[in-house]
């Protein structure tokens, strides 16, 4: 296969292979430095991995279907409209992440649903044994905040859960898949009693130790 060429960045320090990356790479550097402490997998990257599925689940094509706004997807709603999302109650918590995160993305020139998705990836990449996540940039603005109801809770039922994720698109596999985000992940709103309580023994690595 032909290597792919590389464009220098205009910093004259970083390479990319799209131009259009270039502008992503203080994003990057402002993230590791102001959000993550240094590139630590802690609390902020627990908190922007759920943010990243908080705002991308509010999405139905079953709403469309009845002739109802069904949401914008990862469109950033969740922080563009943030003093609605943030009142239902399956983000209960979310505010705060939402909070830091705001000042950040007025930093930078990307829309709130680009960067909520690259703060998650980039986030995760801090932790050991995580995939690095592939980030698509592009998203337009979000037009209206996504409707309530459409986050699944921790308390639902197994098959509504299922049915939520088989309307925004997932099979039962990629569902079970999915939870293995909660390896690096804590339980802060579920009870009040044991706030910031892992899902597992290893929550700085991202591992399978969640199912077991």
């Amino acid at each position: 296969a032909a290597a792919t060429r590389k464009i220098a960045c205009p910093d004259g320090v970083h390479t990319a292979s799209n131009a259009a990356c270039c502008a992503l790479f203080p994003v990057v550097e402002d993230l590791q430095k102001n959000l993550f402490d240094g590139g630590e997998c802690g609390e902020e990257t627990h908190e922007s991995l759920r943010l990243t599925f908080h705002d991308a689940i509010g999405f139905s094509p079953a709403l469309f279907r009845q002739h109802k706004f069904g949401g914008g997807g990862a469109d950033g709603s969740i922080i563009t409209f943030d003093n609605v999302e943030t009142a239902f109650h399956a983000n209960n918590g979310i505010d705060e992440i939402v909070n830091t995160q705001k000042p950040i993305i007025a930093r930078h020139n990307l829309t709130a649903g680009d960067f909520i998705q690259l703060a998650g990836a980039v986030g995760v990449s801090n932790c050991a044994g995580a995939p690095r996540l592939e980030f698509l940039l592009g998203r337009p603005p979000a037009t209206a905040p996504s409707p309530d109801l459409l986050v699944p809770e921790p308390f639902d039922s197994v098959s509504k859960i299922l049915a939520r994720f088989a309307d925004a698109g997932f099979s039962p596999a990629e569902v079970v898949a999915l939870l293995a985000s909660h390896s690096v992940a804590a339980a802060d709103h579920v009870d009040p009693t044991i706030p910031g309580t892992p899902f597992d023994s290893t929550a700085s690595s991202f591992d399978s130790q969640v199912f077991v």
